[in-house]
């Protein structure tokens, strides 16, 4: 009796320290702001770039989505980790049983943001492609005040900032030229400036080669003629099918013609495949921002 008494009394103490020691706080993001206790522990996460996040603050969600997943987080397929439903699509049911503390929204869920936030305090987590490295840091700034893990949180900042202006640095001085394409079921497409990799053009320094300010998800479709005529000094290739999972993706394959290899970036071995995980699924991540400025880096190599 006076063991289990003596037991009570620590599981008390430990709730009670627990308490004592988060506090409440408002945080603002992209579709509002959110009351919510600080250093929650039934987080239920629902974007890639989110669990990236996350996973490289040492914090364990209880409720992940599982596919398409990046190569690093592929621990988080595991049972323990309970799956929540698609990237577009949550499972409510499965989130609500849960008894989630927080929920985290990421770009492809916010529509479900008013109904999540009916089940529990819920957070938006959206980098601007506009604005991607600005509002990237505010992203993880507002995690580091829900996990209080401010000074952690600006450390990271800092070196990925002097990461991003070293590279920019070199490509304004290299005045490096690019042609930004995605391979997509065959089909090939590319991006400007004012496109959802907008921060090639702008974080990192490269000057579009053509001009394009469409926004569309997939990018403007093209043809390995359009390339080839277009001559790019640097040539940045990424694969969607490689990025979602799909056995098919393999950009290089499409990409080893007579046409690509008359270009100044095939002659010059300038022709970069970008990590199409960090790029298309967690962009906006602490790794895949780290993988997207060695991306870079190595492109100007």
């Amino acid at each position: 009796m006076r063991l289990n008494l003596k037991m009570w009394l620590a599981t008390v103490s430990l709730a009670v320290s627990f308490i004592a020691n988060s506090q409440t706080i408002t945080v603002k993001h992209p579709l509002g702001a959110t009351t919510l206790e600080t250093q929650p522990e039934r987080v239920v996460v629902l974007g890639m770039d989110t669990l990236d996040v996350l996973d490289y603050l040492n914090i364990k969600p209880v409720g992940v989505v599982k596919s398409p997943i990046p190569n690093y987080l592929t621990q988080y397929q595991d049972p323990q980790y309970t799956d929540v439903g698609t990237l577009h699509e949550p499972n409510f049911e499965a989130i609500f049983s849960l008894k989630p503390d927080l929920i985290v929204v990421s770009n492809r869920s916010s529509p479900s943001y008013q109904e999540l936030s009916k089940i529990a305090p819920t957070v938006v987590f959206m980098p601007d492609s506009q604005r991607f490295w600005q509002t990237t840091a505010e992203g993880w700034r507002m995690f580091g005040q829900i996990f209080e893990a401010e000074t952690k949180v600006e450390q990271i900042i800092a070196q990925t900032s002097q990461r991003i202006e070293t590279v920019k640095t070199k490509a304004l001085a290299k005045q490096a030229t690019a042609l930004m394409v995605m391979t997509n079921g065959g089909n090939v497409t590319t991006f400007g400036a004012g496109s959802r990799y907008h921060a090639i053009f702008s974080e990192f320094g490269f000057k579009q080669l053509v001009y394009n300010d469409k926004t569309l998800a997939h990018g403007e479709l093209i043809s390995y003629e359009f390339i080839a005529q277009a001559n790019p000094e640097y040539l940045l290739v990424m694969d969607r099918d490689k990025a979602i999972g799909r056995e098919s993706g393999d950009a290089m394959r499409g990409f080893n013609n007579a046409l690509i290899e008359q270009t100044r970036a095939a002659i010059n071995h300038r022709i970069t495949v970008l990590n199409p995980q960090a790029w298309y699924i967690s962009a906006g991540g602490m790794t895949a921002t780290q993988i997207m400025v060695s991306d870079m880096n190595r492109a100007l190599d």
